[in-house]
């Protein structure tokens, strides 16, 4: 039966038809409904905190005594926090029931494509030519397919981010970051800063710097000219050195970029890393600092790119740049690509 499926859907593929087991769809059918079951009763709980809340703050303006309008309100923020929480706990379960319904739909799927095009070098070769290596994203993205192209080493993937479209993958992150917060990386990108072997005299900019980091005001402190390019709303501030979307980058001259923990996250890093040459002078550097210039940190689906090999000379010949230095300690790593070839 696998064989002769396998067959009508080879015959069936230019269409973009496939025939699945009805097992198969039973199977995905039932965790679909179980998935939309927790969903729902996650939504119920917090609809009932929130009319809970609703009629305390109510209490609150029928009742204009001052003592027990502070009672109140002692008693409404713990139920604040709690709802708080409980509107976490749905985004979390939303996220990870988006992904599992996803994930369902791959499996039900029959058969792998014939072919594969590595999403670096555009290298095409049989399926089989790439080694699959599977991981989990603990972040609720479920299971990571990713693989690792046999010409030029970069691995890529998983397969389910590169079918988003710009919108969904901005979704997602928007998503991820109500639930979760990154790291102090400040370390880190100052090192990067400082492996350009900056001038008084010029002016950079902290690629992809999040509202999380505090290097540009320690940089702009100690009398560096730094700004910090950051286009996600996370990092919505009122401070003139902060650029906010490419438009205002236009026309820039930049004598160095740096960036920490960014390489990683871009659809198409050769497309960036060219775009990013030219907002720079001649003869300028630009430093990008990540531990997935190894397959480091791979439980997260939001990491599409890991450079270990050969794949670190093929990204800067593609971008037009040339590797001046190439940084390990421990995790910390870190390459310095300069606009002049050779």
């Amino acid at each position: 039966m696998r064989k002769l499926i396998a067959a009508v859907n080879g015959a069936l593929a230019p269409l973009n038809i496939a025939v699945t087991r009805r097992t198969t769809l039973d199977n995905t059918r039932a965790q679909l409904l179980a998935a939309q079951s927790q969903l729902e009763s996650v939504r119920a709980e917090v609809a009932a905190s929130s009319d809970e809340l609703a009629q305390l703050r109510q209490l609150v303006i029928d009742r204009p005594s001052k003592t027990d309008g502070e009672a109140l309100s002692i008693g409404i923020a713990p139920l604040r926090r709690d709802l708080d929480s409980l509107r976490l706990e749905l985004l979390r379960f939303q996220i990870a029931n988006r992904w599992s319904v996803i994930d369902a739909m791959e499996r039900a799927r029959t058969g792998t494509p014939a072919y594969r095009t590595c999403q670096l070098c555009n290298f095409v070769g049989a399926s089989a030519a790439f080694k699959c290596i599977e991981s989990n994203c603990i972040f609720g993205g479920g299971v990571l397919f990713r693989h690792q192209c046999p010409s030029c080493d970069v691995i890529f993937g998983a397969d389910k981010m590169f079918d988003l479209s710009a919108g969904e993958l901005s979704q997602d992150y928007e998503w991820h970051y109500k639930v979760y917060e990154e790291g102090d990386s400040t370390e880190a990108e100052l090192r990067a800063f400082h492996s350009l072997n900056p001038s008084r005299n010029g002016i950079y900019v902290n690629y992809g710097a999040g509202s999380w980091s505090r290097t540009v005001p320690i940089l702009r402190e100690q009398g560096w000219n730094v700004l910090a390019y950051e286009p996600h709303a996370s990092a919505a501030s009122a401070a003139d050195w902060l650029i906010s979307n490419e438009q205002q980058m236009q026309g820039r001259n930049f004598d160095g970029i740096f960036s920490n923990n960014v390489l990683e996250h871009f659809r198409h890093p050769i497309n960036e890393l060219r775009k990013m040459k030219t907002w720079m002078k001649p003869g300028a550097r630009m430093a990008h600092a990540t531990p997935c210039f190894e397959y480091l940190y791979e439980y997260t689906r939001f990491h599409l790119f890991f450079f270990p090999g050969r794949s670190r000379k093929v990204l800067a010949e593609r971008s037009e740049l040339s590797i001046s230095q190439f940084e390990v300690d421990g995790e910390f790593m870190n390459c310095v690509f300069s606009t002049t070839l050779g």
